[in-house]
């Protein structure tokens, strides 16, 4: 029997994050020595070498990656067990960590976060932000629970890891024009008819493959002007004049960061939408507080959010 204790497990998630025993155990209120002798009690247990120790602090073997997932994993189940425990009212209770590609979560966190804090105080929500590989990497490593991004060229990949993908919705993709732009009172637009004009890409993986290969379906090859992976930064600098763009997120307003308009317009061509999916680990059964999540992310998404803007709306600030 390995006598694993979960203060030990606790340490090691705060050397690991923090990248030196000193700084976690200034983050834990401990002694140096205490969180040392602690990791070197669970390397004796474990009987191998969790860190390697160099000049710069102290940076996870691959044996240690392992153990950290599952000690993440545990961690969050045993919180979840005491809130259960605590409650026993039936109630939906724990932890729920959503990590979110960032051009969706602004569309899909500030509703579904304040929606489970209404209807299930005593579930504990929080959420992060990032690329696809971010929010991948970061579920394995029992950081987060689900992962909501894009499903573009990857459902295989997924399957390979032996992860699930639920489809929540599909997105289409649309044009950004400045409102003086010559195209910007056409009913849609053609890629072919802005060809020559400068591009700004949107390149957050799997962004910018998407949306080079609508310009590759239409036999057109884009005069990419600008490359960012801000989408706010793109509505910026069309609403400037800098060029057009491409995106397949809707926010309600067409006004951008700075408070400048721009149009969004539909592409002549019909293209495969994107398909936003949530992603669990194959490894386990999703919780009831991650399956209800889910219910609520598909009713969201395949709500008014994703339609178009009607129209500039006024910005307030405040």
């Amino acid at each position: 029997m390995i006598n694993v204790t979960l203060r030990q497990l606790d340490y090691l998630v705060a050397v690991a994050d923090h990248g030196t025993v000193t700084a976690a155990a200034q983050a834990l209120h401990l002694s140096q020595s205490t969180v040392s002798s602690a990791i070197a009690d669970l390397e004796r247990v474990l009987k191998i070498n969790l860190f390697v120790r160099h000049a710069r602090g102290l940076s996870l073997t691959r044996d240690g990656q392992m153990v950290l997932a599952e000690a993440r994993r545990l961690l969050r189940e045993v919180s979840s067990l005491e809130r259960r425990v605590a409650g026993l009212s039936g109630e939906l209770a724990g932890e729920l960590h959503i990590g979110c590609y960032s051009t969706i979560a602004p569309l899909l966190l500030p509703a579904i976060v304040t929606e489970f804090m209404l209807h299930y105080p005593a579930v504990d929500v929080n959420f992060s932000e990032g690329s696809q590989h971010a929010l991948l990497e970061q579920m394995e490593q029992g950081r987060s629970d689900v992962a909501v991004m894009y499903a573009y060229r990857f459902r295989n990949h997924l399957t390979d890891l032996g992860h699930t993908a639920t489809k929540l919705t599909a997105v289409p993709p649309y044009v950004l024009l400045h409102p003086e732009h010559r195209l910007a009172g056409a009913e849609s637009v053609a890629l072919r008819d802005l060809a020559d004009e400068p591009y700004i890409l949107f390149d957050l993986e799997p962004g910018g493959q998407y949306f080079l290969s609508v310009f590759e379906a239409e036999g057109v090859t884009p005069n990419i002007r600008f490359r960012t992976p801000n989408s706010e930064l793109v509505r910026c600098l069309v609403a400037r004049g800098a060029g057009y763009s491409l995106l397949s997120q809707r926010p309600k307003t067409t006004i951008s960061y700075e408070g400048l308009p721009y149009v969004a317009k539909e592409l002549t061509a019909q293209h495969e939408g994107l398909d936003v999916v949530a992603v669990t680990p194959g490894d386990r059964v999703p919780s009831k507080r991650v399956a209800t999540f889910i219910e609520m992310a598909v009713h969201l998404l395949r709500s008014e959010v994703w339609t178009e803007p009607k129209g500039p709306t006024e910005i307030h600030s405040g």
